[in-house]
């Protein structure tokens, strides 16, 4: 795509390339870097700035810290980027190719939230789920030396099965049973509780 891109660019004097998106950041900074490469690669060389690094040292923050390790079993340090930097240098850059329209801009209607802030709303682990934990700690530990098939089994298919399992066991395994305590039962039963209350 990024070629195609160029090119439509290149035979059109820098233009004829449109991106809609409501969403050009959404989980990680990098994809900012990404839009500036598809939409104005020739400023970013002009700047010095084509490639990520020098992209990032200039733009991004980054921060070391603990994180829960990908397999759930523990801890470890990992660096992400924190912050922008430099941002109105950043959207300035930006804006010669981007048309921005906040939601409040835009006043699109969202629904309301009850007493105006998110409820949060514990699940306590089953112990089949904390069996299931174990498990894909255990896989995960098996990939590290290699010598495992990715077609067989890799670190996609266990942090997807874990995140399956967190959300409802029966999404992993066909034989678990519903939970009335599982994370998808509270949802439902706070909602009917709160709608009940809604049309008092």
């Amino acid at each position: 795509m990024f070629l195609k891109v160029s090119h439509v660019q290149r035979v059109n004097g820098g233009g004829g390339v449109v991106f809609a998106t409501g969403t050009p950041v959404t989980n990680s900074m990098a994809e900012m870097f990404t839009m500036h490469r598809y939409l104005q690669m020739a400023a970013l060389r002009a700047q010095r700035l084509n490639h990520f690094d020098s992209w990032a040292a200039t733009f991004g923050e980054p921060v070391t810290a603990m994180e829960l390790s990908p397999d759930g079993a523990g801890y470890r340090l990992q660096t992400r980027f924190a912050r922008f930097i430099n941002v109105p240098e950043l959207m300035q850059q930006f804006r010669q190719v981007a048309d921005i329209q906040t939601a409040k801009m835009l006043q699109l209607p969202v629904p309301t939230l009850e007493n105006e802030k998110p409820i949060i709303i514990s699940a306590p682990a089953t112990p089949a789920l904390k069996k299931l934990v174990a498990s894909l700690a255990e896989r995960a530990e098996a990939l590290k030396p290699g010598g495992i098939d990715p077609r067989e089994d890799n670190m996609l298919k266990i942090t997807t099965e874990g995140r399956k399992a967190a959300l409802d066991l029966r999404l992993v395994d066909k034989r678990a049973v519903d939970q009335s305590e599982g994370k998808v039962n509270l949802a439902v039963s706070h909602g009917i509780e709160s709608l009940a209350r809604m049309q008092e």
